[in-house]
């Protein structure tokens, strides 16, 4: 139910001077006219106070009951009021619980730990019947009202005697250190104690840490919570001096328990007396926090001062050890009073009592120290409190009082008491701690911050396992931890002495890294201990040693600054490594998404809150590498940080460099608590992947400058070769070092890479080296053309020669097998010819079409007439495309003269061929006609004989067949010539034709078209004349050759003595075409001695008008020059990486070094660029298959996670 509060008056709860106020609370109407009452008073460690509120029940008449609900009120120190109201059916808690006895009450509450309360109450099989039916059972709640669990706790007492159910008989002890549980002592029966500890674990389930026993005979018992985290129990111990002379007649024993243990150790006496003893008044016991150890106040009477209390107090440590007991008396002015220690220093006593009218009561008090001196408080004496008079000292001497409740109206009044020990008081709740560094409410400068001092006013040690933590206020109470150091952390690294009093701290880069913001430093409970007791000492559990960090400092506009800021403004990527025990519990699951997702979100959204940024700053890609440095192996995850989004957060270096911090100092961080980020290496880190520009400003600078350098000599030497061949080096290099650092380091794709790049380097390589041993091994047109005659003419020889009438079958067989041979040499050799004329029609392809084209032209001329403009400039237009052609073929060198060569090669195989023809002479007669197959086949003898001749004569007509099919397809090549003249002839006419009339004169336009017409048919000209003057310088080689071998016969003749007749009858028996073709020959050449002088008079004016030659043919290039062929090799080897860098080889480059001269001007043949285009596709191929089958393996892991 909704609380309205409204205050009648303004107070301050918590004061520091002394000083009394109040304040009162109206609560909401009920249903019934019902006065709400503070039935019961607690607080928490840090002056909250928790307040149940109650409203008579008058429906019932056997017994005082209350309403049937938990109505809890909490007060915090900033003034701040919340409360909550639970029906008995929403707690399921019987109704009997909610009525009052006379001495106990069933339900009860403790402030167990922050924000949780511990609600005990008993729950009954048979309310009627008490004996083993009835069960103490714990409630955990929250400050919310929300219920957290239940527990059982043990049975409910039962007197045995009587039979009677006695309630509320246990007592609850809560631990020194909060979070380590409480203590529960609970009678069994009249004689045995059941001693129970209990933790709130984090679920905050009520945890059972150890269950033992113990047998008492004597009352007061008293449980106290020791220094060194366990419990003690002291009780009396009676001896009759008739029984046993000489011996006490009271002791004071004690158990003591650590913590989670049922051994209990002792008893240890820590008090005892031979004075008779009249009764023990009061045993009162509590840790103390102006000594060390624990105190216990004992107050008894004595026979002999009856009107006196005598107070002893002991003082003795968690080991049982009694170092002091002081005495002093006290007038019994107050009956039936309460003692508390007060924490800094002596004891309130308090009582109270019913005045003579009224329910209300009176109460009485005073401040007592240990030499028996008195301290009044500030408020009326008596003053008045309401009927339960449950009153509270908070634990900074503020007395707070329940005050009389009217109407619907409820109030408190507090008091400060006074302070015995406030000289030692520094602000700290510790009268150990003389000073800091930082002092409390200092401004620090983060950057100077390296350490924290503590100065203690007596000598004290460090203790292990115990830390001192530094917290961010994050504005919710809890804090978010920076740092937690103590002294067994790397052998004192982050703890130490300075001297036996003063305590150093080392503080990491990453602790205060928020600028503004308020920082305070908890210290565990048994930090340290006194060097001279050894007993711990209570540090600081509450947010009272806090600071403040600076205002961030603007930095200069510097230009560096400026470049690390902008960098700082721009994402970056990291990477962070799990351990050994993280990688084998991140391989257990990743495989499936599901499961890595939920480890980097959690991994993520943990590393976030440690910094502390919000979530969407670190992200992940959720990918992993192997770290091969290691054994055994470690995955290494990719963790990235995003820009800030908002002006005023967190930088992304300032991000990475906390993180890196943490991680490493992860011991001491909330990393090393997390659940997904203590696996992280803290030899490791954060290593942050450098943004490309800062990591590769230096080499972006020298690929700049060297780009810059090889641009500008590409321009100079007018080849762009120099920048693509340095980047083909680069590449390769770059695939080798791939393969033998980075794939290494991704799991599972290592012997892919390592595949995928060697078996595309094997497979360019084979085309490459393909390309380079076909151009190498291209037969010579020439000489294949020599074997054929040759072989042709030793087989028509041999048929000529051979008889059909020889009987002897040996000597026939014989004849067959020599003849098969050669036919057999003739057909491979009509092959190896094949091959040569297919790729001579690849090569001549460009000159098949230009001729084809170049027919179309002139018929298109010769239509021309009186065409009109569009006409003559589609025909320009074609010439310009014909003479680019040309143009281009022309920079191959030696072009014309491989093409005059072709052709003349062409008509000789044409003519020795003679369309399957051959003349023979049969047995000296006259030449005829025949089929060559004929010649082949007519074999003569038996059928077998003939069946194999037949069988070869099949397999040449098959050669021969090709062959001539191919020579069709070439005969193109040869109708150039013709088509030049053509274009030749149309170029005079038109340059000689003239208008006939005024009516048919051209228009200035047509006039126009018309000179580029002629414009373009005069470099088709130029082309011509240059295959004139080969075709010329070709027959003046021949006649060159012809005068050199009759030089040769001259000198023959001389040098053999040989006579004018010999030479006479020699010339006499010359054939008589011999003699023709001699007189052709002198008739040729003497005629080309004429014309030919005249073309090369003009021979500068017309190579003037041609291009520089700039590419030789890939198989010339490769013969022609030994430091080729090691370039070839060279890039042979770079072709591995991509067979496409073997075109560089025609980039025109050239370079010169000492004795050396290359130029890089190979002009690959049609069918190298065949292999090639197949390599490029198997390239391809092999590229894709290897993004299928590397990706998903890589799905988690990039290689570059950087």
């Amino acid at each position: 139910m909704k609380i309205y509060f409204i205050f009648m008056l303004s107070i301050l709860l918590l004061a520091i001077l002394p000083a009394k106020s109040s304040f009162t609370f109206e609560e909401p109407q009920p249903e019934t006219p019902s006065t709400p009452r503070v039935l019961n008073t607690a607080f928490y460690d840090d002056g909250t106070i928790v307040v149940r509120i109650v409203r008579v029940n008058y429906t019932t008449s056997s017994s005082i009951c209350v309403e049937e609900r938990l109505s809890i009120r909490t007060i915090y120190p900033n003034g701040i009021v919340k409360g909550f109201d639970l029906s008995s059916d929403i707690l399921n808690i019987q109704p009997f619980n909610f009525c009052l006895l006379s001495q106990f009450n069933p339900l009860r509450f403790y402030t167990i730990k922050t924000n949780l309360l511990l609600i005990t109450y008993v729950e009954a099989a048979d309310e009627n019947n008490p004996y083993s039916t009835h069960e103490d059972w714990g409630m955990i709640i929250d400050l919310d009202g929300v219920i957290r669990s239940k527990t059982k706790l043990s049975p409910s007492y039962v007197n045995t005697i009587t039979n009677e159910w006695l309630p509320a008989q246990d007592s609850i002890t809560l631990n020194v250190h909060r979070d380590n549980g409480f203590f529960r002592m609970n009678p069994v029966n009249e004689s045995y104690l059941l001693l129970q500890q209990f933790k709130v674990d984090e679920n905050d389930e009520i945890q059972s840490l150890a269950e033992t026993y113990m047998n008492y005979t004597a009352y007061p018992i008293e449980s106290v919570a020791t220094m060194d985290g366990g419990y003690a129990v002291i009780y009396p111990y009676y001896v009759s001096s008739i029984t046993t002379p000489f011996t006490p007649f009271m002791a004071i024993h004690g158990f003591f328990l650590e913590n989670g243990s049922t051994d209990k150790q002792g008893p240890f006496v820590i008090y005892q007396t031979q004075t008779p003893i009249s009764n023990i008044t009061l045993l009162d016991c509590d840790f103390t926090k102006v000594g060390y150890g624990q105190t216990c106040i004992l107050v008894i009477n004595t026979p002999s001062e009856t009107n006196q209390n005598t107070f002893i107090k002991i003082d003795f440590l968690s080991t049982g050890t009694v170092y002091n007991t002081t005495y002093f008396q006290n007038p019994a002015d107050l009956t039936d009073f309460s003692i508390q220690a007060l924490d800094y220093g002596g004891y309130f006593l308090f009582s109270t009592t019913q005045p003579s009218s009224g329910s209300n009561l009176n109460l009485y008090g005073y401040i007592l120290d240990d030499q028996g001196n008195h301290y009044s408080w500030n408020l009326p004496y008596p003053a008045l409190t309401n009927e339960g008079g449950s009153i509270v000292v908070l634990p900074n001497n503020t007395l707070a009082i329940p005050q009389p409740e009217f109407g619907q109206t409820w109030g408190l009044i507090t008091t400060d008491l006074y302070k015995i020990e406030s000289a030692r008081d520094h602000g700290y709740e510790n009268l150990h701690i003389f000073s800091t560094t930082p002092n409390i409410n200092d401004i620090i400068d983060p950057s100077e911050m390296k350490s924290l001092t503590i100065k203690f006013y007596d000598k004290v040690e460090l203790s292990p396992n115990r830390n001192i933590t530094i917290l961010q206020d994050d504005g919710s109470g809890n804090g978010t931890m920076r740092q937690s150091a103590s002294v067994d952390i790397n052998n004192k690294e982050f703890v130490n002495y300075i001297d036996d009093y003063t305590i150093e701290v080392t503080v990491i880069d990453s602790t205060f890294n928020q600028p503004n913001t308020k920082y305070y430093v908890l210290i565990d409970d048994g930090f340290v201990k006194s060097k001279d007791l050894q007993e711990p000492i209570l540090g600081i559990q509450q947010p009272v040693w806090y600071f403040m960090t600076t205002q961030e400092k603007a930095s200069s506009n510097s230009a560096s600054n400026m470049f690390e800021k902008m960098m700082s403004e721009s994402s970056i990527d990291g990477k962070v490594r799990l351990t050994s025990e993280g990688t084998a519990y991140y391989k257990s699951f990743k495989d499936d998404k599901i499961k890595v997702k939920e480890f980097f979100d959690n991994l993520t959204q943990e590393l976030a809150n440690a910094i502390p940024v919000g979530p969407d700053r670190i992200t992940t890609n959720r990918r992993h590498e192997i770290d091969t440095t290691v054994s055994p192996e470690q995955f290494i995850l990719s963790i990235n940080i995003k820009k800030a989004k908002n002006k005023g957060e967190k930088s992304v270096d300032s991000i990475a460099s906390d993180l890196n911090t943490l991680i490493k100092n992860k011991l001491i961080t909330v990393i090393g608590s997390g659940e997904y980020s203590k696996y992280l290496d803290d030899g490791y880190g954060y290593l942050t992947i450098p943004r490309w520009l800062e990591e590769h400003w230096p080499s972006l600078l020298g690929t700049v400058l060297l780009n810059f350098f090889l641009l500008s000599f590409s321009f100079w030497r007018k080849s762009f070769a120099i920048y693509a061949c340095g980047n083909a080096v680069e590449k390769f290099v770059t695939s080798i070092l791939f393969t033998s650092v980075d794939a290494s380091s991704v799991e599972n794709i290592f012997t892919f890479s390592l595949f995928f790049v060697t078996f595309p380097f094997v497979v360019n390589l084979g085309f490459a080296f393909k390309i380079v041993i076909e151009e190498l091994m291209r037969n010579d047109f020439r000489i294949l053309l020599e074997k054929i005659r040759e072989l042709i003419d030793d087989i028509s020889e041999k048929g000529n020669n051979s008889t059909t009438e020889d009987d002897s079958d040996n000597k026939g067989l014989l004849e067959v097998d020599d003849r098969k041979e050669k036919v057999n040499k003739l057909t491979k050799v009509l092959k190896e010819t094949e091959k040569e004329l297919i790729k001579i029609k690849e090569e001549l392809t460009e000159v098949i079409d230009l001729t084809n084209e170049l027919k179309d032209v002139n018929e298109s001329i010769k239509k021309l007439g009186d065409s009109n403009e569009n006409e003559v400039k589609d025909i320009v237009k074609k010439l310009k495309k014909i003479n680019n052609t040309i143009k281009e073929l022309m920079q191959i060198e030696d072009f014309a003269e491989e093409l005059i060569k072709v052709s003349k090669h062409l008509d000789e195989l044409e003519n020795l061929l003679e369309l399957n023809k051959i003349n023979v002479n049969k047995d000296n007669k006259e030449s005829n006609e025949v089929e060559l197959q004929e010649v082949i086949t007519n074999v003569g003898g038996s059928n077998e004989v003939n069946k194999f001749a037949e069988e070869m004569g099949k397999n040449f007509v098959k050669e021969y067949n090709k062959i001539k099919k191919l020579m069709e397809g070439l005969r193109e090549v040869k109708e150039l010539k013709k088509q030049l003249d053509k274009s030749e002839k149309l170029m005079l006419k038109l340059t000689n034709e003239e208008p006939t009339s005024e009516k048919e004169s051209p228009s200035e336009k047509e006039l126009t078209s018309r000179k580029e017409l002629i414009r373009e048919l005069e470099k088709l000209n130029i082309f011509k004349k240059e295959l004139v003057r080969i075709n010329i310088h070709e027959l003046e080689e021949e006649r060159r050759e012809f005068n050199d071998h009759a030089n040769f016969a001259e000198e023959y003749v001389r040098n053999n003595d040989i006579g004018a007749n010999d030479i006479e009858v020699v010339r006499t028996g010359m054939k008589d075409e011999e003699n023709e073709e001699s007189k052709r020959k002198n008739n040729l050449w003497t005629s080309v001695k004429g014309w030919g002088n005249k073309i090369r008079n003009k021979d500068e004016e017309t190579t003037k008008g041609l291009p520089e030659k700039k590419y030789r043919r890939f198989s010339k290039w490769l013969r022609d020059y030994k430091n080729n062929q090691v370039i070839v090799v060279i890039f042979t080897i770079l072709a591995g990486v991509d067979i496409s860098h073997l075109v560089l080889l025609g980039s025109g480059l050239r370079i010169k070094f000492r004795n050396t001269d290359i130029n890089f001007n190979a002009k690959l043949s049609r069918a190298a660029g065949k292999t090639l285009f197949w390599g490029g596709i198997t390239n391809i191929l092999i590229e894709d298959i290897s993004i299928i089958l590397i990706q998903p393996r890589s799905n988690y892991n990039n290689p570059s996670i950087h």
